[in-house]
């Protein structure tokens, strides 16, 4: 069995609490490195993992040989230490979002074809046994052809960190616009079309969006609408896909999709009014939809292990769990919300 000989770039949240821990404990994968310019994070990788600590991604590139390089540094660096890796022969896993603008994760790409490596972005979401239970109750047909998709996320939260702040690119649309984008479209099957976003930052305590409110039309004519609000006081409902005959939303306490939907051949027969004369001055048909409901617990599905899925494309060949030219697409949606929300 090969081992991938892997490095962390980055040992804050998301390095430090789930890729570290999820190299350790995976057969295929050995942790050899971590990078990070804090000495403390590096006395604490040290003493606990045993692992080589390295404040600059460039001296440890020199001293050792490494096979896959995990970017969990903020998104600002991604590019630079994205492309330091392919520059020496190593594969990259990349935390969301790929990179700070579309040009850079193009940049990104490029330097991945150039040195004939492989990529693939960190978007867990899509791994979530919510998610797979989603793609299922959709895929059988059950509420019929989607038309719209309504993806939400709230709270109140006056950020103070470097996700709150424009130079570090921070805000509520790259981090967790970036996963709610990517769900929506793999939902979709489809690339945008159309895009009409606005951007606010309201209680942030830094200049970076943290409400964001995104319509975007799919090629294949799905409504996907995206909010982001971490100025709401009030919860708001963080899933509720639209179909030609029902819906599903998500109830959080419960844990659980709620599906409702009618069969087709359970509808009456209406005629249809000739005129403008309405019937007995009356509007609408009168009929009674003979609603059904279905409640799916989560748990009865299990979310992906995200590095078996590394190890699967990194080393055995198979499709990426994350393609990179839906990535890119992501990137794409990111840029033009910017833009239009800019004007």
């Amino acid at each position: 069995m090969k081992i991938l000989r892997t490095a962390v770039v980055g040992l804050g949240r998301i390095g430090w609490r789930f890729h570290v821990p999820e190299i350790v404990k995976n057969k295929g994968f050995e942790l050899m490195a971590v990078v990070d310019p804090v000495a403390e994070r590096l006395d604490e990788a040290r003493l606990e993992f045993g692992v080589k600590t390295y404040e600059d991604h460039n001296n440890m590139f020199k001293a050792q040989e490494i096979d896959l390089v995990v970017i969990a540094s903020p998104t600002k660096f991604h590019c630079e230490h994205t492309i330091a890796a392919f520059e020496n022969d190593c594969h990259v896993f990349c935390d969301k979002p790929m990179a700070s603008s579309l040009d850079e994760a193009d940049a990104m790409i490029d330097s991945m074809n150039r040195y004939g490596k492989k990529m693939m972005i960190y978007q867990p979401h899509r791994a979530r046994n919510e998610f797979i239970a989603l793609k299922d109750i959709i895929n059988s047909g059950i509420i019929g052809p989607v038309f719209m998709i309504r993806r939400a996320n709230s709270g109140y939260n006056r950020r103070n960190d470097w996700q709150a702040f424009r130079q570090n690119a921070g805000g509520m649309l790259n981090n967790y616009g970036a996963h709610y984008i990517d769900q929506t479209l793999h939902l979709s099957g489809s690339k945008s079309k159309r895009i009409v976003c606005f951007l606010r930052s309201i209680a942030s305590l830094g200049d970076a969006d943290d409400v964001v409110k995104a319509i975007i039309e799919t090629e294949s004519g799905i409504i996907i609408d995206l909010e982001i609000n971490q100025a709401s006081a009030h919860p708001i409902r963080p899933w509720q896909i639209l179909g030609k005959r029902g819906s599903v939303v998500f109830d959080e306490e419960q844990k659980a999709w709620k599906i409702r939907y009618y069969e087709e051949e359970e509808l009456e027969d209406i005629n249809i009014q000739e005129g403008l004369a309405a019937k007995n001055r009356r509007y609408g048909s009168g009929e009674t939809i003979p609603w059904q409901e279905k409640i799916i617990p989560i748990s009865e599905y299990h979310s992906v292990d995200f590095y078996q899925k590394c190890y699967e494309y990194f080393v055995m060949g198979h499709k990426s769990f994350v393609p990179v030219e839906e990535t890119r697409e992501v990137m794409r949606i990111i840029s033009e919300c910017r833009k239009f929300s800019n004007g």
